[in-house]
């Protein structure tokens, strides 16, 4: 009867570690493999989720900058006096709201920093209180004027958002008049300053834009 030696079984051990670890390994190889590719998938969409917010954003700016001519008309800004526009109940207001506005205005016009003095934020930086909560002035639950890139859904409600197909809310935007006699090379007039802001699938993913834009 034949009797494995001592010898034998330490080489046979020795090669079972080995393959053991061999396999510990290789594990560890696919596994890391799958991670990376999980992880540029996440990256992927991200980047996909981020270009998506910003041509979203280019939309509602053009569509503001559109806007501009229509509110400076109905407003009459160009014949209001300087306390009409930027004073107690002025057009525009540090809140970016008032009610005595005409209908479809009377949020989403802010007064500059400079026109509030006190060493005020910049619109954009600005907070307003809804309920016992403050929220940013651009916010969908804030003083901003929307962009209704998608409609059919509320969305003002407090401090829940109402989620739609594929952004989180409706771009918000704020109009400031910056300078009522602005002069260029083109001739002049009215110089608003606009600030628009975009999400995409969460309200992580954002995006603000500027245009300065001339009316006659």
């Amino acid at each position: 009867m034949r009797t494995a030696s001592a010898a034998g079984l330490r080489q046979r051990g020795s090669a079972l570690i080995v393959a053991l670890m061999v396999l510990l390994m290789m594990t560890l190889v696919v596994l890391g493999s799958s991670r990376l590719i999980v992880d540029e998938q996440r990256i992927g969409s991200n980047q996909s989720d981020r270009q998506a917010t910003f041509q979203l954003a280019e939309l509602a700016l053009k569509a503001a900058e559109a806007r501009v001519a229509e509110m400076d008309q109905a407003l009459d800004v160009a014949g209001k006096s300087d306390d009409a526009l930027f004073g107690a109940g002025g057009v525009f207001s540090a809140s970016c709201r008032n009610d005595a506005n005409p209908a479809g205005w009377q949020s989403g016009l802010c007064a500059t920093s400079a026109q509030v003095g006190g060493g005020a934020l910049q619109p954009w930086e600005r907070t307003v209180s809804v309920g016992k909560q403050s929220v940013p002035a651009l916010h969908p639950c804030g003083n901003a004027l929307e962009y209704a890139f998608k409609s059919g859904a509320v969305q003002n409600r407090c401090p829940d958002v109402v989620t739609l197909d594929g952004v989180w809310a409706n771009p918000r935007y704020l109009i400031e008049l910056v300078d009522r006699n602005y002069q260029d090379s083109d001739g002049g007039g009215r110089l608003y300053r606009l600030t628009v802001r975009a999400w995409g699938k969460n309200a992580n993913s954002v995006v603000t834009l500027q245009s300065y834009y001339v009316v006659p």
